[in-house]
């Protein structure tokens, strides 16, 4: 490759050659065949972050633009391309080009080895790429494909056409392609540890497996299976094959084969490819995607091939290239002039630009909210309390005077106590039934449930509301939407505070809120939930909220929430109320028995109505009888069984499902023969019920679930000392290991035929440690994890440091790993004593040390160390075991762990050492011990930079002072928020804040992604830490990252009174810088109305440019906002000034189908023939936006659509 002075204009270069990987960008270059220097005349657009490398490659000049570095999918690379074709709008055709999976079945003559190349090549029902995460659900097994991907332009596919009639008579020239860069780059030829070369890796790496084959854990494959390796015939040469089909593209890696064919499945059997990038440019940019194939899209992945199948699909890209013809490229319209960004596909909202989502982003989005926050599902309690319920049940309630005036309005609380059993979720279900018949307000429930472990905390309560409110798409949904980026985009769980926070703020947002919580005394953390109610009442931004409640009169109840709520609104269930609900059901039986109806009393009646009251003087007088008696009802066959499922019932995190309850029945532990039997299965799901009448019930029609009758059920069964977790758990893991035991298939007939066997596999561990009592356990224990076959089918289900992966694939731990991480002492011991090696490596947490030491189990981790385990031994999610214990407040295991000689310096992991650890997560003891024992106070490193950043960020003032009394460095800097000042300010930790500036912080230091402390606490809303800061002396024009400078960063986000404050202390109205050009332009585009008023007031420049938005009155026609559009035009702004992404307001309007504002630009002189920007002119933004209405406008107003051939000529 020769060197090449720069051409004279970037409009030279008609095609686009996109690489994702820094291996894919190296092959592409290395293809060239001159490289030039950037041209002459190239202005970067100010938000391309695009790496561009330009050249030849035969008679096309082309420009090579990578991806963000570490960055790969669909929207990555929708990003690239809008970035590139803003810089470059001259593009014309672009080709993707790089690696992918490759899905060879040789039995259906797609025999795809690794390094062929594969090509996008539409087929009538795709235009060669389809996007498999927008794959939707039918009715039945069918699936649907949503949206259509664009074809490549017409040129790509004429040369397709002309190089596969070619191929099918001449070689490729590809092997030739590949020798001449090995020959112009040695380095590429070389192997080495790092790199094995972009050569071919020889046919003995190149190994397909049978789709049931799971990898074995390895670098490579020789550990896995060869009965289930696939026979291929060998080729006659390396050299690659070139397949032509559809690529199947998405988000999400493809990594194991139930999962490539489930999707192949959807696609269709045309598709022979996957890859992340491909489904995020057809709709964007006109291209063609080229895939070299590194692996089969399995488990058996590994990096060996990468470079090779880079370098053959470049070499691919190169031949494509010669039949193209550069006039046909010339002539070929600007990819800008047929960009449709009409989005099927979720996109990403880039640093530059806001865009619009439609509905099917709408919808992933909520999924995405829903899997961070995991909410509850109310409606399975109301759904069974409506089931139970008599009609005219409750109406007592309804109908007073106490309830009318909370309904109303007049009482904001209320407070429905009785005994068990007096039907308070039936009530429940009465009060919600009745607010939904009027549409006045937004109606959220949560009803804490004693059968169900994900309903009994605050926590829980709070993501179920939180999702309630956002799923009905009400304006609070913005609120969790930011939580939830501010949360790594869900990478990161809410704090139980935070979220409460976040619930509020979304809440506050309403007109007016109905809040229904049924059964308060089945939750666990009572003291939370008291103190939750309590800054309800509290906090009068809530003032439109009401609250009912009802719950037994526990004693901290009656003690705490009358004097919150007020005495008035603490009603009590009595009697004779919920004797009139059961008049109402009697009554209504005794109608519909014709023996009782319109007849005298005969002497039969008379004798039976004595019979009656002889059976009702025998009833048992309390619940406890009751219970007792239906015990022991139960036919003695079938009572092992039955209290076997019900220590199930009574223990169970979560309620089993009929189902499952049937598989727990058909497994024997303690009668010939054990184990379990498919034959033994009930017939009906019904009959379980027959083991425990009256003691169970069926929830939930669709899910058919089984749930101890009542809260007073578990109770009675508690006071049993067979129901003692101990030694319930005894059965309980036993039923589960045997469960495991004896079921058989590979691993998706397992899923498919055997229900329980997900559940058993998540909590026998759990079940076990609690029955380590039992040698009998133990043993079984210990053989389940030594035998091969038991231990992969359980890790295949189930890991359980993965416990969020519901297909984690083949066990990355060892045997002796798990069993720590469980807590499992006695089978741990056993497994050492036979040679488990304490020191391996595996598994999410690395090794056994630091997974024990996560969890807390001392016993253990003071085994594996006696044992010779490697104290300071790295890898895994913490890095180390003293990180991991530290950053979960362990503080016995971190003294253990230093006394046995722990680095307490050590670094890597997600907190990078463990003073982060502690002080982020606020252990203080711990904190001081690490001190104590030589950490570094100013120790920097990870994500979180240090110490005393992490603190300050998360409002742990104790330990702010600790540390700077130990010395750490008050104006260090690191980490996101740069140093702590800026931390603190951002979070509103005004006491902290205070604290780091007596302590000499630079008021003023910059760095990171506010820039400054004053940016900082002005975004975020924080009046009174601005008012310190500026007291201390922070310049309040400093200019510098995202949001410019605090005057910006204030209007940007609506802080009036901040706007007020920064310009009464001298903030420049007119500073110009970063994301949104100057202030003015961060309030237009926001909406926030009267600060456009303050700001103009002040003297802001009405026609100032800049930034993505050009200029004011753009960025409010983009975003749509009407009354601040008039306003600026009344203070002077310029209705055809030209800037910006989209060139000037009008074609920004149209674009994004504002039609009002339109027609008020319209009528104050817009320009509609004016060109410039990514459009051309306002009516080809509106004719491809396909927004008829505008275009009937313009047309109406004269314009002549022969504008759009203008534009293109």
């Amino acid at each position: 490759m020769t060197s090449h002075n720069a051409l004279d204009s970037p409009d030279h270069y008609g095609v686009a050659w996109i690489a994702a990987l820094p291996i894919e960008r190296a092959a592409a270059k290395a293809m060239l065949d001159e490289e030039h220097a950037p041209p002459t005349g190239f202005v970067r657009h100010e938000t391309d972050a695009n790496v561009y490398t330009w050249g030849r490659v035969g008679e096309h000049n082309i420009v090579i633009a990578s991806l963000a570095a570490g960055v790969y999918g669909t929207t990555s690379a929708a990003t690239t391309a809008s970035s590139l074709l803003a810089s470059l709008p001259s593009i014309r055709v672009g080709l993707l080009v790089g690696i992918g999976g490759g899905i060879a079945r040789p039995d259906e003559d797609y025999d795809i080895r690794l390094g062929d190349v594969v090509v996008s090549q539409p087929d009538g029902t795709t235009g060669g790429v389809c996007q498999y995460d927008l794959i939707k659900a039918k009715s039945g097994d069918r699936r649907e494909r949503k949206g259509f991907l664009r074809p490549p332009p017409t040129v790509l596919l004429n040369a397709l056409a002309s190089i596969q009639a070619d191929h099918e008579s001449t070689d490729s020239k590809v092997p030739n392609f590949l020798q001449q860069m090995l020959k112009k780059n040695p380095k590429m030829n070389r192997r080495s540890k790092q790199s094995p070369g972009y050569i071919h890796q020889g046919t003995d790496n190149d190994r397909l497996f049978q789709p049931s084959c799971d990898h074995v854990p390895g670098s490579d494959c020789r550990g896995c299976d060869t009965a289930d390796e696939v026979k291929r015939d060998a080729r006659d040469t390396t050299d690659p094959e070139i397949h032509y089909g559809t690529i199947a593209s998405g988000n999400s890696l493809v990594k194991d084969a139930a999962t490539r064919d489930r999707i192949v499945a959807d696609v269709g059997v045309d598709c022979i490819c996957f890859e992340m990038e491909a489904a995020g440019l057809m709709n964007h940019f006109p291209c063609l995607v080229i895939r070299g194939i590194c692996d089969y899209a399995d488990s058996h992945k590994n990096d060996r091939w990468q470079r090779y199948a880079s370098a053959t699909a470049a070499a691919y890209a190169k031949e494509l290239l010669a039949y193209v013809p550069v006039a046909e490229v010339h002539e070929t319209k600007r990819a800008l002039e047929v960009l449709n960004q009409k989005l099927d596909s979720v996109q990403q909202t880039t640093a530059a630009a806001k865009l619009a989502t439609d509905s099917i982003q709408a919808d992933l989005r909520t999924e995405k909210i829903e899997r961070w926050l995991r909410p509850s599902d109310p409606s399975t309690n109301a759904n069974h309390a409506r089931e139970l319920r008599h009609e005219g049940t409750g109406a007592w309630l309804l109908e007073s005077p106490v309830f009318q005036e909370w309904h109303s309005g007049s009482r904001r609380y209320l407070w429905l106590h009785g005994l068990a059993g007096c039907g308070k979720t039936v009530l429940s279900a009465t009060v919600l039934d009745h607010l939904a018949k009027g549409n006045d307000r937004r109606i959220l429930s949560f009803f804490f449930d004693f059968s169900d472990t994900a309903k009994q905390t605050v926590d829980a309560m709070l993501r179920s509301l939180a999702f309630q409110l956002y799923r009905g798409r009400a304006r609070s949904a913005s609120v969790l939407d930011a939580s939830f980026q501010a949360h790594q985009d869900g990478r990161n769980q809410l704090a139980t505070k935070t979220l409460s926070d976040v619930l509020f703020k979304m809440v506050a947002v309403q007109k007016k809120v109905s809040i229904v919580l049924d059964a308060l005394d089945e939750s666990r953390t009572r003291a939370d939930l008291l103190l939750w109610i309590k800054d309800v009442v509290s906090r009068p931004e809530l003032g439109h909220v009401q609250l009912i409640c009802t719950g037994r009169p526990e004693a901290e109840f009656l003690r705490d929430i009358p004097p919150l709520i007020g005495e008035g609104n603490s009603l009590e269930l009595n009697k004779q109320a919920v004797n009139a609900d059961i008049r109402s059901y009697v009554a209504a039986q005794l109608s519909q028995r014709r023996e009782f109806r319109d007849k005298p009393l005969s002497q039969d009646l008379l004798e039976l109505i004595q019979t009656i009251e002889e059976a009702l003087a025998s009833l048992p007088r309390t619940l406890e009888d009751t219970y007792r008696r239906m015990i022991e009802c139960i036919p003695m066959e079938l009572k092992n069984d039955a209290m076997r499922l019900l220590q199930f019932l009574v223990h169970s995190t979560r309620p089993l499902k009929l189902a499952e309850a049937k598989e727990v029945i058909a497994t024997q532990i303690e009668n010939e023969p054990r184990g379990f039997d498919v034959k033994r299965r009930l017939f009906c799901d019904t009959d379980v019920l027959d083991y425990c009448p009256s003691l169970v019930t069926v929830v939930h029609a669709a899910s058919k679930e089984l749930h101890l009758a009542h809260f007073s059920v578990k109770e009675y069964l508690l006071r049993d000392e067979r129901f003692n977790i101990t030694i319930a758990s005894i059965p309980i893991a036993r039923t589960c290991l045997t469960y495991l035991t004896d079921i058989n298939g590979n691993h998706e007939e397992i899923k498919r035929d055997f229900p329980m066997a997900r559940f058993a596999a998540e909590v026998w561990t759990y079940y076990a440690t609690f029955a380590q009592a039992s040698k009998n356990v133990v043993q079984t224990t210990v053989r389940f994890l030594e035998e091969e076959l038991t231990f992969q089918r359980w890790a295949r289900l189930y890991q359980s440091d993965r416990a969020w992966d519901d297909d984690p694939g083949p066990p990355l731990g060892s045997r002796l790993y798990y069993a720590c991480f469980a807590g499992l002492v006695t089978p741990a011991q056993i497994l050492i004593r036979k040679g488990a090696d304490v020191n391996a490596q595996g598994g999410f947490y690395g090794n056994a040390l630091q997974a024990a030491s996560l969890e807390g189990h001392q016993e253990i981790v003071k085994l594996l160390l006696d044992k010779g385990a490697d104290v300071n031994a790295q890898g895994g999610r913490y890095g180390n075991a003293l990180q991991a214990a530290s950053s979960k407040g362990h503080q016995e295991i971190v003294k253990l762990l230093l006394d046995k000689g722990a680095d307490v310096n050590g670094q890597g992991g997600g907190y990078d050492n463990a003073l982060q650890a502690a002080s982020l997560e606020g252990h203080q003891e711990i904190v001081k011990l690490l001190l104590d024992k030589g950490a570094d106070v100013n120790g920097q490193g990870g994500g979180y930079g240090y110490a005393l950043r992490v603190a300050s960020s998360k409002g742990h003032q104790e330990i702010v002072k600790l540390l700077l009394d130990k010395g750490a460095d008050v104006n260090a800097q690191g980490g996101r928020y740069g140093n702590a000042l800026q931390a603190a300010s951002s979070k509103g930790h005004q006491e902290i804040v205070k604290l780091l500036l007596d302590k000499g912080a630079d008021v003023n230091a910059q760095g990171s992604f506010y820039g400054n402390a004053l940016q900082a606490a002005s975004s975020k809303g924080h009046q009174e830490i601005v008012k310190l800061l500026l007291d201390k002396g922070a310049d309040v024009n400093a200019q510098g990252s995202f949001y410019g400078n605090a005057l910006q960063a204030a209007s940007s986000k609506g802080h009036q009174e901040i706007v007020k404050l920064l310009l009464d202390k001298g903030a420049d109205v007119n500073a110009q810088g970063s994301f949104y050009g100057n202030a003015l332009q961060a309030a237009s585009s926001k909406g926030h109305q009267e600060i456009v008023k303050l700001l103009l007031d002040k003297g802001a420049d009405v026609n100032a440019q800049g930034s993505f938005y050009g200029n004011a009155l753009q960025a409010a026609s983009l975003e749509g906002h009407q009354e601040i559009v008039k306003l600026l035009l009344n203070k002077g702004a310029d209705v055809n000034g030209q800037g910006g992404g989209y060139g000037n307001a009008l074609r920004v309007a149209s674009s994004k189908g504002h039609q009002e504002i339109v027609k008020l630009l319209l009528d104050k002189g817009a320009d509609v023939n004016a060109q410039g920007g990514r459009y051309g002119n306002a009516l080809q933004a509106a004719s491809l936006e396909g927004h008829q209405e505008i275009v009937k406008l313009f047309e109406k107003r004269g314009s002549m659509t022969s504008s759009l051939k203008r534009s293109s000529s």
